[in-house]
């Protein structure tokens, strides 16, 4: 009972919080594409996403659970309440979800993504993190998500290694995607995904994050077409061809040097450093002869 009463308290801030930020986001759901044949569903796409995301948000570990908990007179009563539906007697089995999810296409996430990016932008919410008082720092980086041992789909990607206990190359099979995150304080929001794959089994190159980058960047673009955009990478983003993106995107951009990664930057910079010790060290050697001789003294003669 006490633990039906902590959901129930928490919807009603959760639903708060939605209503302020996000009015629109009830109507985003129900814009979504639903790629199941209409005429079998009982849940529609907003009340199945809904439930899973207050599975997150109130932190439900497992799937099971959630359907356990959710499927409780009041809950129910809240969420049919909370989505202005005419009926629903029950939250979707776990099952159900699996199966929506497994069928939709990322791309009608994404739309939801970016409508609440946005709405948080137009709210003006995070002005005081911009940079210079005009560009957002928006983070780009990819990771890895799973990690075979034997292939696991013709997309997978290839990398070979040496086990030195046994001595012999290995392969394993890996799946990454490349993020960007719009960074504000110690919050950072997903704005873009691009998953680093190959396109198919014969594909004569790998993919690779940097490949990877050339799409996301479209994509970017595309979707924030005026937002002043300043990027934070690590040295492999640290090229000519990331450069000219940025250029031709009128993006800023903050990368880390590596010694190694472009030559030409590598001698300019130790050809700076070197003049900047100089410098400082002629400037201590001026100040040191300074306070050993005294300053100059000027004799002023005049003709009679």
């Amino acid at each position: 009972m006490i633990l039906f009463f902590i959901l129930d308290c928490s919807l009603i801030e959760f639903v708060k919080i939605q209503r302020h930020f996000f009015k629109e986001f009830t109507n985003t759901l129900k814009k979504i594409k639903d790629p199941r044949h209409q005429s079998y569903i009982t849940y529609g796409a907003e009340t199945i996403l809904y439930t899973i995301l207050l599975k997150n948000a109130f932190g439900i570990d497992s799937m099971r659970s959630m359907t356990e908990r959710f499927n409780k007179e009041e809950c129910i009563k809240n969420v049919k309440k909370v989505l202005g539906l005419k009926q629903l007697e029950e939250l979707p089995h776990y099952d159900t979800i699996n199966d929506f999810l497994f069928k939709l296409d990322g791309k009608e996430l994404e739309k939801v993504r970016t409508y609440m990016i946005k709405a948080l932008l137009k709210k003006r919410c995070f002005e005081s993190y911009r940079i210079s008082d005009k560009y957002w720092l928006i983070v780009v980086d990819g990771t890895g998500i799973h990690t075979f041992k034997e292939k696991h789909c013709d997309h997978c990607l290839r990398r070979e290694y040496k086990d030195q206990e046994i001595r012999e190359t290995k392969v394993i099979y890996m799946h990454h995607v490349l993020e960007a995150k719009l960074v504000v304080g110690e919050m950072v929001f997903s704005i873009a995904s691009e998953f680093i794959e190959n396109e198919s089994e014969d594909a004569p190159k790998q993919d690779c994050e940097l490949k990877a980058f050339k799409r996301m960047a479209k994509k970017i673009k595309s979707t924030f077409k005026r937002l002043p955009i300043c990027l934070l990478g690590d040295s492999l983003y640290a090229c000519e061809p990331v450069f000219d993106i940025c250029h031709d995107n009128k993006w800023k951009y903050i990368f880390r040097f590596k010694e190694g990664r472009i030559k030409s930057i590598a001698t300019e910079f130790q050809a700076i450093k070197y003049l900047e010790e100089n410098n400082k060290k002629n400037k201590h050697e001026k100040k040191r002869e300074i306070s050993l001789f005294g300053p100059p003294i000027f004799h002023i003669t005049t003709d009679a």
